[in-house]
């Protein structure tokens, strides 16, 4: 028997908040996978060690918790019995199910008619916070100030628009030169870690279990959006995905809504940030195909940084790692040519994420020559 069954869906941050908010720690609670323990052990009470008797006695428990990344450790027939499964052995009060696959929601729905559902309460923008995501945007990239108005202005639109579709952007021009930096940026400004998509390897049958789902035991597109922390979603190298799967987001671009095999997810009022490495929206436009193409609400140019730019990124960047070093280290690295000869050879580098690596090196190459060797 359930009395209470409580279906969340969203992030895991919180779900747990929500487990901790409404169970106390005096409360028997048992977590799922010590609960198909027991199961396991009612099918098979010889291996078990159990007797008999003691297997067949129903246990009282107040809380049993699923955790999203239960249902990858079990057999497809648990989901479709997952109701049956729960109250073979136990008598639960309040079952709490965390983005649970379709099968299990029709398990729990034939049980109940009662169930209560929660959700991740995701930051819609609104006019009063623009100005702060802006600001955010000033202190996090540096120069891109016409992308940044651009990006803005879509954002302004998506504040007084009278329906909840997403808004979808396409973030293109040459490597490490701040793309990615915006999409978390925004998504810090709107409450939560930036969920970042990487399609520069989907070109094989994982990719299209991937995006249009498979087996529940493996990742997807649909589990990981349903489990995201804020309503901002980065898809990198959106070009380089094997065109036959774009028919699979032209329902997301336009209403919000992603269907697979195992979910249903609702991505209302959520912000796409997709990038690639093209030059020219007419490439963009010859690549994607027009359907694709006319789902994008602006494709925003981002350009190769000046010397003088990359020369502030490579100051800021030194300060960080020094501020990891104890005064001894910082006196030697201070010591050095190190900062002088980056910034004096700052256009050697096009992509700004190698130009830190490099700089990076340079100092833990230092220091491990001077008090390791």
């Amino acid at each position: 028997m359930i009395n209470n069954i409580i279906v969340f869906n969203g992030s895991k941050r919180d779900f747990e908040k929500l487990i901790k908010e409404r169970i106390s720690e005096n409360e028997d609670t048992i977590p799922f996978m010590d609960l198909i323990q027991h199961y396991n052990a009612r099918l098979r009470p010889n291996e078990s060690g159990v007797g008999e008797s003691a297997l067949s006695m129903k246990i009282d428990v107040d809380n049993c918790i699923v955790r999203a990344e239960d249902y990858g450790s079990v057999l497809e027939h648990v989901l479709s019995n997952f109701v049956g499964i729960i109250t073979l052995n136990h008598d639960v009060g309040t079952l709490y199910v965390h983005n649970p696959p379709k099968r299990v929601i029709r398990s729990l729905e034939a049980y109940s008619d009662n169930i209560q559902y929660l959700s991740s309460k995701y930051m819609e923008i609104r006019r009063e916070d623009l100005k702060m995501i802006y600001g955010d945007l000033q202190s996090n990239i540096l120069g891109q100030e016409k992308c940044k108005k651009q990006i803005m202005s879509g954002l302004y639109r998506m504040s007084t628009k009278g329906n909840d579709k997403p808004i979808v952007l396409m973030l293109y021009g040459p490597s490490g030169v701040g793309k990615t930096e915006t999409a978390k940026s925004i998504s810090k400004s709107l409450g939560g870690e930036l969920l970042r998509i990487q399609f520069s390897m989907m070109q094989s049958n994982e990719a299209y279990n991937y995006i249009f789902g498979a087996e529940h035991s493996k990742g997807s597109f649909a589990r990981d959006m349903m489990g995201r922390e804020s309503n901002v979603i980065l898809i990198d190298e959106f070009d380089k995905v094997n065109p036959i799967f774009y028919n699979a987001f032209y329902e997301l671009f336009d209403e919000g809504k992603y269907v697979d095999s195992n979910y249903e997810v609702n991505l209302n009022n959520a912000i796409f940030l997709c990038t690639c490495n093209f030059m020219s929206q007419n490439e963009i436009k010859k690549v994607l195909g027009p359907a694709m193409f006319s789902r994008i609400g602006c494709c925003i140019e981002y350009m190769d940084l000046t010397k003088e730019q990359k020369e502030t990124i490579i100051e800021k960047w030194y300060e960080e790692i020094m501020e990891r070093l104890n005064q001894e280290e910082k006196r030697y690295i201070n010591s050095t040519d190190i900062l002088e000869w980056f910034k004096v050879n700052a256009n050697r580098y096009d992509n700004i994420r190698l130009l830190k690596i490099r700089l990076e090196n340079a100092i833990f190459d230092e220091l491990t020559e001077k008090y390791v060797f």
